[in-house]
């Protein structure tokens, strides 16, 4: 430190020391960048992972579903909410991250919109073939 005075005081030159100002991100940043499939590292583990996800209410969630529910209503449900929760949620474990609720809630909604539209979608055109 008294090199650095001594050498101050031979350039008479002023140091001014800044801090660097911190981003503070609002909910409705944090919304905006996580509804998107940016989140999502696609590597070999992870797309296995969602693959195991979507079979998995496919094959054990969805027929009971339609036990209660009319079947396209089952889709929806279960591919919209049910699929979703699981992908966002695995999503996290598999990235080992640790998001705000409101960028799970933005990851999920966007999954939900369209898991459920391509899930609606289908079963509309299911149904004008048969």
């Amino acid at each position: 430190m008294a090199r650095f005075d001594r050498k101050v005081e031979r350039t008479k030159k002023e140091y001014q020391f800044t801090q660097k100002e911190k981003v503070v991100e609002t909910n409705k940043d944090l919304f905006k960048k996580n509804f998107n499939l940016k989140w999502v590292h696609l590597d070999l583990k992870t797309i296995l992972v969602f693959i195991i996800d979507f079979l998995l209410v496919t094959l054990l969630i969805i027929p009971i579903l339609m036990q209660y529910l009319n079947e396209a209503v089952a889709f929806v449900v279960g591919h919209g909410f049910i699929t979703s929760l699981l992908i966002v949620l695995t999503g996290c474990l598999v990235n080992r991250e640790k998001p705000k609720m409101i960028s799970l809630f933005a990851r999920f909604l966007f999954m939900f919109i369209l898991l459920g539209a391509s899930s609606g979608i289908s079963m509309m055109i299911t149904s004008w073939l048969n």
